[in-house]
């Protein structure tokens, strides 16, 4: 089994912030794309709050409700209008899909998806960030591999539910186009919960960063120690980890989307997962 660490949603880079949390409650948003059929005013409210005004709010109007939204991972249902047999898709191409490739990213394989999140809060009808609150790298959402497929036409065909995802929308758009499909249930750490989905709410569980440094300063478990073992894929440098006694402080790299680690070589890497859930849904 491999585990994935998945960058995604908005930053500094895409988008031009970080996604809120609002209420206690995590908002990741779709990156802005052009090229995508769906629209930001298209995608269901979060928590009883639109998203089109958060975007535009927490943007300053850099992006607007009609612009484009790259709505993947798709991981919630009712995120827009669907089709009968819909279920979660993960598209990735270029060079990252050529990294998952590499590393043999597979059926059974688990994705866990984060991103840049900062507090905000509703005043007066709109939308800000809270005031010197900081940036965090949070897991926002899972899923778990059930099929590996090339974006092609005729896949959107065999499939009209996949219908408006932006990989499939065109795929001649991405070099190297390929679709993760969700399992049914989440088997590969031996829980009984959906194959993917979102964590709605912020727990420490969820939470990489250190709290007293910058976002990209993580602070994981300790058995995530290389110590001869191959390291957490794009962070083979013994200089990006410290050992800190009961935990190990990773240096992320600041670019890279996908980070891989073999649980083969990481085997405490289960109970780790099976206790984000169990707090996730406590």
């Amino acid at each position: 089994m491999k585990l994935i660490l998945s960058r995604k949603g908005f930053d500094s880079a895409n988008g031009g912030c970080p996604s809120p949390i609002l209420d206690g409650r995590l908002c990741s948003l779709p990156i802005p794309d052009a090229g995508a059929p769906t629209t930001y005013a298209k995608i269901s409210p979060l928590n009883g709050s639109s998203v089109a005004r958060i975007v535009e709010d927490l943007t300053r109007g850099r992006v607007q409700q009609g612009d484009g939204a790259h709505l993947d991972p798709d991981l919630r249902r009712d995120a827009i209008s669907r089709t009968a047999g819909w279920r979660p898709i993960f598209g990735q191409a270029a060079s990252a899909q050529s990294h998952l490739a590499r590393h043999e990213v597979g059926c059974g394989d688990l994705f866990l998806f984060f991103g840049c999140f900062r507090q905000a809060e509703k005043v007066g009808g709109g939308f800000r960030f809270v005031r010197d609150a900081p940036k965090l790298h949070v897991i926002f959402g899972w899923l778990q591999i059930a099929r590996v497929s090339r974006a092609t036409s005729e896949l959107a065909t065999e499939m009209p539910w996949t219908e408006g995802h932006p990989h499939l929308a065109a795929p001649q758009r991405y070099k190297n186009n390929t679709l993760y499909f969700a399992s049914d249930r989440l088997s590969s750490v031996s829980l009984k919960t959906r194959g993917a989905g979102t964590f709605d709410r912020i727990r420490p569980e969820l939470i990489l960063t250190k709290t007293d440094s910058n976002c990209s300063v993580w602070q994981l478990p300790r058995w995530f120690d290389p110590n001869g073992r191959p390291a957490l894929s794009y962070h083979s440098k013994p200089a990006r980890w410290t050992d800190c006694d009961n935990s190990m402080r990773l240096q992320s790299v600041g670019r890279g989307q996908e980070f891989v680690l073999d649980v083969d070589e990481y085997p405490e890497a289960r109970a780790w997962v099976r206790s984000i859930f169990r707090a996730a849904n406590r």
